[in-house]
C-alpha cells in the first residue's frame, strides 16, 4: 500500500510512567491499510527531521502510537495536547508477514517494542497468539492496558521486579509456548536470544528494529542494518527494506 501524508488530530494523549505515552489520532479523510510493524514518519514541532514512530493500532480514520519521551524529538511532540495537528507520513515500510497454514506464532516483545505486535493478533484472528511481553516493572505496562488481552489467545507478562506475572524475561518462556513462527521486537539482548531459539529449534522469526532514521523513504542510507544475505554480509535499510527482517539474517 502506497503510503500518504495525512493531517492528524490528537484526540487523546496520555502519559503513564515516567516517560511512556499513548497517543490516539483522528483524521477527516480515510488512511490506507497499515500492516504490523510498519512506522509513520511524524512531523514535530520545531525540529526539522521528522520522527519514525512504529503504528501500534490503526482504523478507517484513526491511529495510536506508543511513544517513549527519550529524547528533543520525542519530548516536543508529547508535550503537545488533545486538539493539536500534525503531518504524518504514513504507513511507510515493511511489515511483519503472516505465513499461510501456521496458526501457532509468538509475539515476543519488550517494553515500546510491545507495540508492534499488537495488529498480528488484532489482523489475524485465526492465529493461535501467545504473547509473551516483557517490561521492568507493572506500571511500565499499563500504556498497553488490556489489549492484548482482547486479541490473543494467551498473555504473558514477565517484569524484572516481580511485580507482574512472571519473574524473570519473556525469552525464558519460549521452550515452552514451542511457536512455530516468532515474531519480536525488542532489545538487543532479547533479539540474540530469540534469534539463538529460531536457530537452535528450526523456527521461523521474523524481527523488527529499531534504527535512527533520516528521511524514511530509503534515500539517505542513514539507517543501515547489516544482514547477512546470500553468504555475504550486507547493508539494508530499515526504512524501505524492513523495518521487518527475518531474523536469521540480521547481524546482532
Amino acid at each position: 500500500m502506497k503510503a500518504v501524508q495525512a493531517e492528524l488530530t490528537i484526540k487523546r494523549i496520555e502519559r503513564h510512567g515516567d516517560n511512556l505515552y499513548r497517543v490516539e489520532c483522528e483524521t477527516e479523510r480515510d488512511l490506507p491499510h497499515m500492516a504490523a510493524g510498519q512506522f509513520a514518519h511524524i512531523k514535530v514541532p520545531n525540529r526539522d527531521l521528522r520522527r519514525p514512530i512504529c503504528i501500534y493500532d490503526s482504523g478507517k480514520t484513526e491511529v495510536s502510537f506508543i511513544i517513549a519521551d527519550v529524547g528533543a524529538g520525542t519530548s516536543a511532540f508529547t508535550a503537545q495536547k488533545a486538539g493539536a495537528r500534525f503531518d504524518a507520513l504514513l504507513p511507510l515500510g515493511n511489515g511483519f508477514p503472516v505465513l499461510p497454514d501456521v496458526t501457532n506464532v509468538a509475539l515476543l516483545g519488550g517494553g515500546t517494542g510491545c507495540a508492534p505486535l499488537l495488529k498480528i493478533a488484532k489482523d489475524n484472528p485465526h492465529l493461535n497468539c501467545t504473547a509473551l511481553l516483557g517490561f521492568p516493572c507493572a506500571e511500565a505496562k499499563s500504556v498497553y492496558g488490556d489489549d492484548f488481552e482482547k486479541y490473543c489467545k494467551k498473555v504473558c507478562y514477565c517484569t524484572d521486579d516481580g511485580s507482574l506475572g512472571y519473574h524473570g524475561y519473556p525469552t525464558e518462556l519460549l521452550t515452552e509456548i514451542a511457536p512455530d513462527v516468532l515474531y519480536v521486537c525488542g532489545a538487543p539482548g532479547m533479539m540474540r536470544t530469540a534469534q539463538k531459539f529460531c536457530k537452535d529449534r528450526g523456527t521461523v522469526g521474523f524481527a523488527s528494529t529499531e534504527q535512527r532514521m533520516g528521511c524514511g523513504v530509503g534515500a539517505c542510507l542513514v539507517c543501515s542494518v547489516k544482514v547477512m544475505r546470500d553468504g555475504k554480509e550486507r547493508l539494508l535499510r530499515a526504512c524501505a527494506d524492513g523495518p521487518v527482517f527475518p531474523i536469521e539474517e540480521l547481524v546482532l
